[in-house]
């Protein structure tokens, strides 16, 4: 029997690589509104999803291991090989479409995730047999395989539901907030120059890129709020991991909120801490820290109107506020004797 064509194999591969490059963009596409039936559980939702990422795992080790024997498959064996893959994926992305909003949206982006690493992955190993094959396949063929791997383990892995999701994406936010404080703590143990040193600046340049005492004074409430929204997260690591539920849709709609005030407060922490290195723009750090110090009082007014906030959180709240008036304060004031 005569080998089959590379390029008759190719067609094959690539139009199941066009078929699962569809079905990820579906998948990413935010504004999804062919929602099937929302009625599965969530413990029915990951017990099918776990099996259905096994078994795009195992029909994508076949396919690798297919390619690296001799003969390849034929045109009809690849054919068959393609079209268990692509069942695999299609049976992914109708399960995700069933997990109901309801569920929680930072659940769902967990999940709209990890889905497209699992798509993406399997679609990277056809591409890679298409595209090199042969023996260049025997050395990549693991490699890849193990791509795929890792985005099916990434999917049973996954928060399995609304509260686990949120302290996922806030431990997240806390490590940034954590090491943007103590990044900045550290460099005012100096006087702040060759922080964005690439090797080309002049001499005269690195001499005016340094904090005056001055300067270390005026930026001092600004890093105190972001100290404030460093503790802001230890308090709401801890009230959530305590109290938070998902028992009913507005708990699990309280956490989202939650989660959607608190990563405005990490980006800006971010946006302001690079404000504060010299040459210090007055006004741009101005700005930032109130936006900042809004976004931190949002944050602990939905805290304190949510299920998390029992009684004895109320008085780490009210601290928080009291140290964002403080700071804000000081700042007008150190602004005002310039």
């Amino acid at each position: 029997m005569a080998a089959p064509s590379k390029s008759s194999l190719g067609n094959i591969l690539q139009n199941t690589i066009e078929n699962l490059l569809i079905a990820e963009l579906q998948v990413q596409d935010k504004d999804d509104g062919h929602q099937e039936n929302n009625d599965i559980t969530l413990e029915n939702f990951w017990k099918n999803m776990t099996l259905i990422s096994q078994k795009l795992s195992f029909e994508c080790t076949k396919v690798g291991i297919s390619f690296t024997k001799s003969p390849v498959p034929t045109a009809s064996e690849t054919s068959s090989l393609m079209t268990a893959v692509e069942q695999a994926v299609l049976s992914m992305v109708s399960l995700y479409y069933r997990l109901s909003p309801v569920h929680g949206s930072a659940l769902r982006s967990s999940v709209q995730y990890a889905v497209v690493r699992a798509i993406q992955a399997a679609r990277l190993l056809l591409k890679v047999i298409k595209d090199e094959g042969g023996e260049a396949l025997d050395v990549r063929y693991r490699q890849s395989t193990g791509i795929v791997w890792q985005g099916c383990d990434m999917l049973e892995k996954c928060p399995h539901d609304n509260k686990a999701a949120v302290l996922k994406e806030l431990h997240g936010q806390n490590s940034l907030v954590s090491d943007a404080f103590n990044e900045i703590s550290e460099a005012l143990k100096g006087d702040g120059s060759g922080w964005d040193d690439l090797g080309d600046e002049s001499e005269n340049d690195m001499e005016d890129d340094k904090w005056t005492n001055e300067d270390k004074e005026l930026i001092g409430p600004s890093v105190n709020l972001v100290k404030a929204a460093k503790i802001l997260y230890k308090r709401l690591l801890a009230a959530v991991e305590k109290n938070g539920s998902c028992a009913s849709l507005d708990k699990v709609q309280e956490l989202d909120q939650l989660h959607e005030d608190c990563k405005l407060v990490s980006k800006t922490v971010d946006t302001l801490i690079l404000e504060l290195y010299p040459p210090v723009n007055i006004s741009n750090m101005e700005e930032q820290s109130h936006h900042l110090a809004s976004l931190l009082r949002t944050a602990l007014k939905t805290c304190a109107q949510s299920h998390i906030a029992c009684e004895s959180e109320q008085p780490h709240i009210e601290f928080i506020y009291k140290a964002i008036d403080h700071n804000l304060d000081r700042m007008k004031e150190k602004l005002s004797q310039r």
